[in-house]
């Protein structure tokens, strides 16, 4: 009877130690694509933000440029929806395009043409990477590369591909915000890589908002090589019912 045992716990043994490998081997595999077609799966990261109307966020970046030498800065930034927004600062003020102004609508796959291209790993962690082709109103951008990854499913980086050939690798964390009953997913910090072509002058993935009293138009001409941009989120604020006079060109 021991003999059988032994025998039974010795075959239990080897069959899972043949199956862990299998499934974890399974898991890893580059050509799985996560469930849901593109489609559904950009249109369920979207469904959490439906009833956000507009938010208010303070930012606080730290910014390495080649060339020169830009100050962290403090600004104000305020969107509203489906992709208005207007940043409030005192000081010249780079921010990239794409995630970096979180825009939760920005890959509505409705306007946008979206096909899956693998599974990556970033930071030990598995994510989706997708190709994503903006429609014909956006004319900067030839197609964003956009990773999704976490639970619940949510964009952690972004890759835009200027038509001018400039581009912008940006990797986003998040945290909780909550404002009466509401629980919104929104960023926390944004770390943002660009790269700009040699003899490419006012990089097309920047927008910098200018005090009266700086040349910013000036600096962003001398932007050449690499940069760095490191973004703080804080002071969330949701649908507060800001007027549209804020976001007119004054």
């Amino acid at each position: 009877m021991r003999h059988t045992l032994n025998a039974r716990s010795s075959f239990l043994l080897a069959a899972l130690l043949l199956l862990l490998p299998v499934r974890a081997a399974a898991q890893d595999r580059p050509d799985i694509a996560p469930k849901g077609n593109p489609r559904q799966v950009f249109a369920e990261l979207i469904r959490p933000y439906q009833n956000m109307r507009d938010y208010t966020v303070k930012i606080q970046a730290k910014v390495v440029m080649p060339n020169i030498r830009i100050p962290d800065y403090t600004a104000i930034l305020y969107f509203k929806k489906p992709d208005k927004f207007h940043i409030k600062t005192k000081n010249f003020a780079p921010i990239p395009r794409g995630n970096a102004i979180f825009n939760p609508f920005q890959f509505d796959p409705d306007k946008n043409r979206i096909t899956f291209r693998r599974m990556d790993n970033l930071e030990g962690a598995p994510a989706a990477l997708y190709r994503v082709e903006p429609g014909e109103e956006e004319k900067r951008i030839r197609f964003y590369n956009v990773w999704v990854g976490g639970s619940p499913r949510r964009i952690v980086q972004v890759e835009s591909h200027a038509v001018r050939g400039t581009k912008a690798l940006i990797r986003l964390t998040y945290r909780q915000a909550e404002q009466g009953a509401d629980k919104w997913l929104l960023p926390d910090k944004v770390y943002a890589h660009l790269t700009f072509p040699e003899g490419v002058n006012s990089p097309d993935n920047l927008i910098a908002k200018d005090s009266p009293f700086s040349a910013g138009s000036a600096k962003i001409e001398a932007m050449t090589g690499e940069g760095d941009i490191t973004i703080s989120y804080s002071e969330w604020q949701v649908n507060t019912g800001l007027d549209d006079q804020l976001f007119k060109d004054k």
